[in-house]
């Protein structure tokens, strides 16, 4: 008998998914094409099977949907701003910047996060965040900047949604070359 959704234990979890290898060219293809890592796309085609077939409770599936508006929001704002030709190692910051101005997406992530978005120490922020810098960066095909260990880089900040970001030094220019109308 599986164990009941209120005794599962916290994850996350990670499985070994086999596919064919034509299945696995298509997930390639289209994992380039939407400028998605492939778990996301298994990861979030899973997760939609489980809110159809009715395995997700209504409130779970609206959170879901919320984590990933947010995401995908911050994300385009990346891409505008690198096709506007204002790249900087900052734009994950610069991204959130550009959202806040948004009221819909500060009330969104204030619903997700369940608090004040600016306290620090809310473990709602820190899953969302760092899903929020990993998808920024593939996204915009970022380049992470390293410190001299070869370690990626950090830069602390104060009086933001985030504790911090990692910089980044260049992007996927072919994709996202700044229009004309920007120079």
């Amino acid at each position: 008998m599986p164990t009941p959704p209120h005794q599962t234990p916290v994850g996350p979890f990670k499985y070994t998914v086999p596919f064919t290898a034509p299945a696995n060219a298509r997930l390639i293809a289209a994992a380039q094409a939407e400028r998605k890592e492939p778990t996301e796309i298994i990861q979030r085609a899973t997760i939609n099977y489980l809110i159809d077939a009715g395995f997700v409770p209504e409130d779970e599936a609206d959170r879901f949907k919320l984590f990933w508006w947010l995401v995908d929001q911050t994300v385009l704002a990346a891409q505008k701003i690198c096709r506007d030709g204002g790249f900087a190692s900052s734009i994950t910051l610069d991204a959130i910047h550009a959202c806040m101005k948004d009221p819909k997406w500060v009330e969104g992530y204030r619903t997700y996060v369940r608090n004040d978005i600016f306290k620090n120490g809310n473990p709602e922020k820190g899953p969302i965040n760092r899903e929020i810098g990993f998808r920024i960066r593939a996204g915009i095909g970022g380049v992470v900047e390293k410190t001299a260990e070869g370690k990626s880089a950090t830069v602390k900040v104060l009086g933001e949604i985030i504790q911090s970001y990692t910089p980044m030094t260049d992007y996927d220019r072919d994709t996202f070359a700044p229009s004309k109308a920007a120079a």
